[in-house]
């Protein structure tokens, strides 16, 4: 690159150099505009990545067969699959996954199973039970209350009450069972 002296500028010479030095500074306020306006979602983005930290921690920590288990769970629940997540923890502190095909099959997950011994809850369909021959109205009644039903346990709901872990009367049967993890 040559090194060029500096020297007076004609009027029009001015003219352009200012045209010049105006866009530049339009420009650069323009960047400076855009910096500012993104800052508070920039922060905010940080924010989130804290929140998913705090969130996810454990399961970001998670190696080895464990990290492939729960990757294998988050397949089940996404886009495209046929199980829904839905959110009854204000019922029992319990997250559910739904089978959409027939809404007949589900499985609820503890947020807290250190509190609880029905740390996971299935609900199936009885229908294949029944024509094998499984009289499930034999079967003990799931208990009303949360924290009632004993681990491994096959329970009948006829869908006429307040099922505890859903919080809602289901209107259909199933054979429910829970397993007691931590």
């Amino acid at each position: 690159m040559k090194d060029k002296k500096h020297k007076s500028l004609s009027p029009a010479e001015g003219m352009g150099t200012s045209w010049r030095l105006m866009s530049l500074v339009i420009g650069m306020l323009g960047v400076c505009g855009m910096i500012l306006t993104a800052a508070p979602s920039l922060v905010q983005a940080d924010a989130s990545q804290d929140d998913v930290n705090e969130a996810f921690g454990p399961v970001l920590k998670l190696e080895g067969k464990a990290r492939k288990e729960i990757n294998a769970i988050a397949n089940m629940i996404a886009p495209g699959s046929k199980m829904v997540p839905i959110d009854a923890t204000k019922a029992s502190g319990e997250m559910c996954m739904l089978e959409t095909v027939t809404k007949h099959n589900m499985i609820h997950f503890s947020q807290t199973p250190e509190q609880t011994h029905e740390d996971v809850v299935y609900y199936l369909n009885p229908a294949t039970f029944i024509e094998n021959g499984l009289d499930v109205k034999k079967l003990p009644r799931h208990p009303s209350e949360l924290g009632k039903m004993e681990p491994l346990q096959w329970y009948y709901y006829d869908g006429t009450y307040v099922e505890p872990h859903q919080g809602s009367q289901l209107n259909k049967e199933f054979v429910i069972m829970s397993v007691d993890v931590k």
